[in-house]
């Protein structure tokens, strides 16, 4: 049984969703343009490199052996920003080692095309066992690259959106627990707001004020529920504080406590 929210459900569907729409426009990225070949797709975001999907083992054999030396078509597209095409793998002798290894997986020519939207830089990779005519491909192949890359775009502006959403909800939290005892203290000590943060302040010490807060409302929600039983301890947090255990109430919220309480 999932015990996610379906706030959460929702982010983790899409940011699914997206990685299967990337996985899909790679696999049939050759049908698309209408050649016989595979394809793979690698990214770029802000200068950080990322695997994204291929449509064979053979493409993916083929593109990673690029990676260790730097050296091959998409190395070359990375810092020229240009596509590349190698119309014969067998006669390049620019690049031995991923030649050698188009070869082996029976590729005769490939292309590269850069795909660019935002901070994202996709590559994508096309191997064919044919020469097919790469220059008459390249316009839609540019064009279906700047797609992956919208997406792959997309996918990472949900997930810091997500996490955004998550620090909203923790902070609106913290907030509410922390006007809560505030109003704990107000009404144990018969004081102020102010008075009640000093309360809270100094029975925090070097802890986190939200940590004592969290306690504090948590035994004034026990001695509501068993104030027999709350009777009996004394080293809880109205111990350290110094308080009465009596029943408080929540003071509508305040930003200006949870700052000053360290939130």
């Amino acid at each position: 049984m999932s015990t996610r929210g379906s706030d959460e459900v929702l982010r983790v569907d899409a940011d699914a969703s997206l990685d299967a729409l990337v996985h899909t426009l790679t696999h049939h990225a050759a049908r698309t343009l209408g050649v016989v070949a595979s394809a793979c797709a690698a990214a770029t975001v802000r200068g950080c490199d990322r695997w994204l999907a291929a449509a064979s083992v053979a493409v993916a054999r083929c593109d990673a052996v690029q990676d260790r030396p730097r050296l091959g078509p998409r190395y070359l597209v990375r810092s020229t920003g240009a596509p590349v095409v190698v119309p014969d793998v067998a006669a390049d002798d620019r690049w031995p080692v991923w030649s050698h290894a188009c070869r082996v997986q029976g590729f005769r020519s490939a292309m590269v095309v850069p795909g660019t939207y935002g901070d994202v830089t996709v590559h994508l990779s096309l191997y064919s066992p044919e020469a097919p005519d790469w220059d008459a491909v390249t316009p839609r192949a540019l064009g279906l690259a700047h797609g992956i890359a919208t997406v792959v775009a997309a996918r990472d502006e949900v997930i810091a959106l997500a996490q955004t959403m998550d620090d909203l909800l923790a902070c609106s939290r913290t907030q509410a627990v922390l006007d809560r005892a505030v109003g704990v203290v107000m009404a144990r000590q018969g004081c102020d707001a102010s008075e009640a943060i000093a309360y809270l302040k100094a029975a925090s010490g070097a802890r986190d004020a939200r940590e004592v807060a969290a306690a504090l409302v948590a035994g004034a929600t026990t001695a509501t529920a068993s104030p027999g039983l709350v009777a009996q301890r004394d080293d809880g947090p109205d111990a350290e504080l110094g308080l009465a255990p009596e029943v408080g109430r929540s003071v509508p919220g305040s930003a200006a406590r949870g700052a000053d309480l360290g939130a």
